[in-house]
């Protein structure tokens, strides 16, 4: 007979104590009913003697219970061993239980990964059990990543602003093939990420689910991260109401919105008339693989689906951040292709009316609904075939030529921001080329020469009568005496157009010096091409054609940058400034280039103060006139020189060249360690100038092994103690910026987009590149 020890935890059933007290329960419960059963009319006393006795009967019977389930538990958890005060009374240590194994985690895996492809595959073969990455593994199966193998490794990050998963491919052109293969595993990526947070029910599957998230495309909003210090920058000081800050809203939108496939935009818009027309891009049905498998007609259904709920969100952006529009066009295109797949022609009104055709998960799935407003038919193989929009990003009422023309030939007046931003009175003050004027012309009239020389001829010299700029008419003698000598001949139109705008004896010869540059020289061509570049520059230099006098004064300017950095300084005296002409500055830098070569620096140093003189914000024109300087030894001059124009350039790549070119003349000083600090600052501020710098630098440290690259703060601090000014990209940045905020608002994009091409250079933004790209 077993012992009772011996029998199974839990098994055991109430000792003699709680029978004979079940025993009692079950009498007082028994007596109690006695009470109403023994009377025929039992009286109020007899109805209180029975429940008194049935109430204490359950009342025990329920604390035997309780007390027997509580024993039970505590004999369940014990162990077969000692008890752990036995244990401890013995000396042994309680056994620890297992850690849980760790867990992997998928965005770690990728921002580790040196080829993101790789770490997918890995996780597919071996990742079940080391973490819980829901439907991706299948999906990654479905879309076949095993299978693709590209000739590239492929990056995965994070966007901040939408939380998305974005890959970037490092390697040669991509094939149509590969942008939809990363296409598609950004979606398996992103889809899988929005099944595992959504707040689903139980019961519904993944295809449920997948089908919820693509539905609610066309009603997705913007991420919030909170703050966004680098659109807080780019709204600083501007007018909510402007062309600056709904570029900037719309772009913040569009990056911002957390889709699952990336978003690809382009946008332009005009206020005056009250339209705007985005572009965007949409994934083929190929890239549904990673849901709809091998299974076409679903592919296609979903891409279709997809194409007008994801227009439906731009359009919905577009309507609500763009000043003054309330007309919005949205032409959908496959990436990479130019035809237009879907187009959208969205109001208030027209949108709330596609909004709600699409709303349902299904209402999409066997074709487009038909509504005036949408554009869109079937290919034969069921996806989408091309359509005319309803407008281009190129049409007139959406961009119109006027906000692109040059500064040069628009004289009205410039806005009060523009005046306080620019420093311009008129429009004109933001110009810097000179041959502008010419080049409107020739474009004016170069359908009306006709085919035949008589006919060239007389349409020129009309011009030449009807205009007010001088240097047109000269431009159509010169053009008319060469079609009339043979020179040109009027079906080479490239030619003419040459001579028209560039065909004078001075950029003649300028083009011929500079090509003479361009290979192997010997001292004897030197010297013939210094010939050729003093015919032309003495009797400019004798007439004083370009001097500056009382009433204005005549400058040369490299970049819109510098224009607008050179008005804010005022250094004119309120003269009228007028531009040389490009070829009058080549010709001075390739004279002193050409004699500081012959080893005749002092008479390159008379043309690079020319330079100076007519570029005084030109890092270009300091660095032609730091050579002829270095030539003579007077490296203490060419550094201060270079200090000097570090603190005045308009853009950080002019900051980078002075830096490196400074570095040098440090190291020629003997001041080693300030060399090491002006290659890095170089190497910080601009990519361009970051690989000379650092062979250079690698070259440096190896020479001089007491020499060390500076860490953090070192470098800013370095320099500081020198005196050698760091560049105040800062201060720079908010310059530029307002100045590209005023001629945006003002509608000037030709000095508007170069200024935001500056900003761009300082910090990379996306939404400032989507900006950028409104304003061409």
């Amino acid at each position: 007979m077993a012992r009772e020890n011996d029998r199974p935890r839990g098994s055991r059933g109430p000792g003699r104590l709680e029978g004979a007290l079940v025993a009692a329960a079950l009498l007082l419960v028994f007596a109690g009913l006695l009470f109403y059963l023994s009377e025929e009319h039992p009286t109020l006393s007899d109805i209180r003697s029975g429940s008194r006795a049935i109430i204490a009967g359950v009342a025990l019977l329920t604390g035997i219970v309780v007390y027997l389930r509580g024993r039970a538990r505590r004999e369940d958890g014990a162990t077969d061993g000692p008890s752990p005060s036995t244990r401890a009374e013995a000396g042994d240590e309680a056994p620890e239980a297992p850690a849980p194994a760790p867990k992997a985690e998928l965005a770690g895996m990728l921002a580790h990964a040196e080829d993101a492809l790789s770490a997918l595959r890995d996780l597919v073969e071996h990742g079940a059990g080391h973490g819980d990455f829901g439907a991706l593994p299948g999906f990654l199966r479905r879309m076949g990543l095993m299978e693709w193998h590209p000739a590239f490794s492929v990056g995965a990050t994070r966007l901040r602003r939408n939380g998305r998963w974005w890959l970037t491919m490092h390697g040669n052109e991509l094939s149509e093939d590969d942008v939809d293969h990363a296409m598609a595993l950004e979606f398996a990526l992103n889809l899988s990420e929005d099944l595992a947070r959504g707040r689903w029910p139980q019961q519904m599957t993944d295809t449920w689910r997948t089908a919820r998230v693509l539905a609610e495309v066309a009603e997705l909003k913007p991420l919030e991260i909170g703050t966004d210090p680098a659109v807080d920058l780019l709204l600083s000081g501007s007018d909510p109401a402007g062309e600056w800050a709904g570029r900037i809203g719309l772009a913040r939108y569009l990056e911002a919105l957390p889709a699952p496939f990336r978003v690809g935009y382009a946008f332009q818009s005009n206020s005056a008339e009250h339209v705007a027309c985005v572009e965007t891009t949409v994934p083929r049905p190929e890239c549904f693989a990673v849901v709809a498998g091998e299974d076409a007609a679903r592919r296609d259904a979903l891409a279709r689906a997809y194409a007008l709920r994801i227009s439906l969100a731009v359009g919905r952006g577009a309507l609500s951040h763009l000043p003054e529009v309330e007309r919005v066009v949205v032409n959908a295109h496959a990436h990479g292709s130019g035809d237009v797949l879907l187009s959208l022609d969205l109001t208030t009104a027209s949108l709330q009316r596609l909004r709600a055709a699409v709303r349902s998960d299904s209402s999409l799935d066997d074709a487009l609904p038909k509504d005036p407003a949408l554009r869109a038919a079937p290919s034969a193989e069921g996806w989408l075939a091309p359509v005319e929009p309803w407008l281009s990003r190129q049409d007139e009422r959406v961009a119109p030529q006027a906000r692109r023309r040059e500064p040069e030939l628009v004289d009205a007046p410039a806005t009060e921001d523009m005046a306080r931003s620019c420093g311009a009175r008129r429009v004109s003050d933001l110009a810097i080329m000179e041959r502008a004027g010419r080049v409107s012309a020739w474009n004016a009239i170069l359908h009306e020469l006709g085919n035949t020389t008589q006919e060239a001829v007389s349409r020129l010299m009309a011009l030449r009568d009807e205009t007010s700029d001088p240097t047109v008419a000269k431009a159509c003698s010169r053009t008319c005496a060469a079609l009339v000598d043979g020179t040109c001949d009027v079906a080479e139109r490239r030619e003419l157009a040459w001579v028209f705008v560039s065909g004078d004896a001075l950029s003649v010869q300028a083009c011929r010096a500079r090509e003479a540059l361009e290979g192997e020289v010997t001292p004897d061509d030197l010297t013939r091409t210094l010939e050729g570049l003093e015919r032309v520059l003495s009797p400019i230099a004798e007439k004083g054609l370009y001097l500056d006098g009382p009433d204005a004064v005549f400058r040369y300017f490299n970049s819109v940058a510098e224009r607008v950095s050179y008005n804010l300084a005022s250094p004119d005296g309120g003269r009228q400034v007028r531009l040389v002409p490009d070829e009058y500055y080549t010709a001075h830098s390739v004279a002193a280039r050409v004699l500081t070569m012959l080893g005749r620096p002092e008479e390159a140093l008379a043309h690079a103060d020319e330079l100076m003189r007519v570029a005084p914000l030109t890092p270009d024109a300091a660095l032609s006139k730091v050579r002829c300087l270095e030539e003579q030894s007077r490296i203490f001059e060419a550094a201060d020189l270079l200090r000097e124009t570090i603190a005045r350039s308009s853009t950080v790549r002019d900051m980078s060249i002075c830096h490196y070119r400074l570095a040098f003349m440090e190291w020629k000083l003997g001041r080693s360690d300030l060399a090491v600090a002006c290659y890095q600052r170089a190497i910080e501020l601009h990519p361009e100038i970051a690989a000379q710098a650092r062979e250079e630098l690698s070259d440096l440290l190896q020479s001089e092994p007491s020499l060390r690259s500076l860490e953090g703060e070192e470098v800013a601090a370095t320099l500081r103690a020198a005196g050698i000014p760091l560049g105040n990209v800062d201060e720079l940045y908010g310059v530029m910026r307002d100045a590209a905020r005023a001629c945006t608002d003002a509608g000037v994009f030709s000095v508007a987009r170069p200024l935001v091409s500056v900003l761009l250079e300082m910090r990379r933004d996306d939404v400032l590149l989507g900006a950028y790209t409104s304003l061409a």
